[in-house]
């Protein structure tokens, strides 16, 4: 399995992400990790579906230390069907699961040894790069219903330009077919909408939160930009935190659409509790410092930093 992408990140990428908000990276990791998560993927989601108290094994102290994350890991896990409504991981047609990082070695391995931490850090500039997050979606084949548009920022507990995400496909996807959606530029509205999380659901909606924009509404508008790209196992997309995304539909007749999203930090990123973000295992809202840096190496692990690759590729030169 490689550790350095398979196609250098280049210039012209680093300046349509900055220009666009999302740039698709080609060939950036070999069949081997594919494999990898398909196979890590296929053995657990039917877990997921049929005991989802085996699911979410976090360490004890993070659920023991977070109510918030416990109420909704418990919400998860509920074996009644009509209480996991309440804040649904599995909408019909539709499974994710998240924090795999934390129980399946094939995800940690992702993380630590694959060349995505590069990637980021090349393309937002960064000097180092911690992870965040992660989490799987499948859609099934045939399923019409839509993602709403959104943007991830505001269900985000930070600020900083530096915390994208990663989209990769584990399944080839197309253009109106199987992929996402993306609007051009949408990174620069730095609104604060009121996002889709549990918390948003539990927590009063402040008046000067807005809902996000419905950018169907500008469908036809020549000077909106509606990306999407067809792309292939080993492709990845990156996508700056306050880019609009949605869509989301499955419209192939056969074929499930199976992605895995991987969220990282760079240098720029500080701690910001409004209300409705997410809950962040190891990191409880309350225990967040307003304008500090994530600096919990166990929970945010350093994954890549510049100087060190730059010494290391000088080693193995001489």
């Amino acid at each position: 399995m490689n550790r350095k992408p398979l196609s250098p990140v280049t210039a012209e990428q680093i300046d349509t992400y900055r220009q666009d908000g999302v740039v698709q990276l080609k060939s950036v990791f070999d069949k081997e990790w594919i494999s990898l998560l398909l196979g890590a993927w296929d053995s657990m989601r039917n877990q997921v579906r049929t005991n989802p108290t085996a699911l979410y094994r976090l360490p004890p102290e993070f659920l023991e230390q977070d109510p918030r994350l416990r109420r909704e890991i418990e919400l998860i896990r509920s074996e009644d069907i009509g209480n996991r409504n309440v804040y649904s991981e599995q909408a019909p047609g539709f499974l994710r699961c998240k924090y795999m990082r934390w129980w399946s070695d094939e995800f940690r391995s992702f993380v630590f040894d694959s060349p995505a931490a590069q990637v980021i850090g090349e393309i937002i500039g960064a000097q180092r790069v911690r992870f965040f997050l992660d989490a799987m979606f499948m859609k099934e084949p045939a399923v019409p219903t839509k993602t709403y548009w959104h943007a991830d920022h505001p269900a985000w507990p930070t600020q900083g330009e530096q915390a994208p995400t990663m989209w990769m496909p584990l399944l080839p996807v197309r253009k109106g077919l199987s992929c996402l959606e993306f609007v051009a530029g949408s990174q620069s509205d730095t609104r604060m909408p009121w996002p889709n999380t549990f918390n948003a659901k539990n927590d009063q909606r402040p008046v000067d939160r807005p809902s996000f924009y419905d950018w169907e509404q500008r469908r036809e508008d020549p000077n909106v930009r509606f990306l999407s790209y067809d792309m292939e196992p080993g492709d990845a997309l990156i996508i700056h935190p306050r880019t609009y995304h949605g869509g989301g539909a499955n419209l192939h007749p056969t074929q499930p659409r199976i992605a895995l999203s991987t969220r990282w930090f760079g240098d720029d990123v500080r701690w910001d509790p409004r209300e409705g973000c997410i809950n962040t295992p190891g990191m409880p809202l309350d225990r967040m410092r307003r304008g500090d840096a994530p600096a919990d190496d166990r929970v945010f692990p350093v994954v890549w930093e510049r100087n060190v690759a730059a010494q290391g590729e000088q080693a193995r030169a001489q």
